[in-house]
């Protein structure tokens, strides 16, 4: 059964969820510091809903206690964070995978990692583009890409076994189902710094990505370029990966990373 809710009625929930983004949205460099009553006023809420309200986000960090008022928490600086890197990575990421696809002939993505998933944050296609439904805020599992796979390699052992643990879906003919394979193919892209998945997501389809580090040497995303394998063929393997390696530092210097010998292209 489907339960439509009216545009002009509000479930509790709902309402609280709105409330408390009201709450968030008065402080301002002008005004960084609320009080209780001032907040039911400005807001015309009764003050022991605001109480709550302020109660839940101290809990979570959107709000911190200064005397008797509250000021701004650092889960919102995390959180702006986490925007600023992504916007970061997209302008500095735009030139050089234009280049990358003039030089390869074949669409390219910035991908990033969310929960067990990864997201095309950004993405740019050849004059001949291969449908493959991937598109700037899509989401694919992480262990059937190699764009996937290189986010992954470099996380903590424990991100890697909870996400193993809930399951390794099969996609294409090749995707990995065995988690000491999945282990063992990602200790390898670690050491060698690329990923390259063939028939994994799709058949016929070769994906070949490169991690993107920021200033703290922190992977934060992959470049990947995806084509068929009549397009990327064996002998064209090779080279395509140099240039993605080289495409994805690049992009990382201009974050901030500084390589050692080992990162820098002759």
């Amino acid at each position: 059964m489907i339960i439509i809710i009216p545009a002009n009625k509000k479930t509790p929930v709902l309402q609280s969820v709105q409330h408390g983004l009201q709450i968030l949205q008065l402080f301002t460099i002008e005004k960084p510091v609320w009080g209780i009553t001032e907040i039911a006023n400005a807001l015309q809420i009764h003050k022991s809903t605001v109480s709550r309200l302020i109660a839940d986000l101290l809990v979570e960090g959107f709000l911190q206690k200064e005397g008797h008022k509250y000021s701004l928490g650092f889960s919102l600086l995390s959180i702006s964070g986490v925007i600023t890197s992504h916007l970061e990575i997209h302008r500095e990421s735009k030139d050089i995978l234009k280049k990358l696809v003039s030089d390869l002939e074949e669409s390219a993505h910035i991908a990033i990692l969310e929960g067990k998933e990864i997201t095309y944050v950004h993405k740019i296609e050849c004059a001949d583009p291969v449908s493959l439904l991937s598109s700037i805020g899509k989401k694919n599992p992480v262990t059937c890409t190699s764009a996937g796979k290189v986010l992954l390699a470099f996380k903590p052992n424990d991100k890697i076994e909870s996400i193993m643990a809930e399951g390794l879906p099969r996609m294409g003919p090749n995707s990995i189902t065995s988690p000491e394979q999945l282990k063992g193919q990602l200790s390898q892209i670690k050491q060698q710094g690329f990923s390259i998945c063939i028939d994994e997501m799709h058949e016929n389809v070769v994906s070949i990505a490169a991690p993107v580090r920021d200033y703290t040497s922190e992977v934060v995303a992959a470049v990947s370029v995806v084509g068929t394998r009549e397009r990327i063929h064996h002998t064209k393997i090779n080279g395509f990966t140099e240039r993605i390696i080289g495409a994805a530092n690049e992009i990382s210097m201009k974050l901030g990373f500084i390589p050692d010998k080992e990162w820098t292209l002759d």
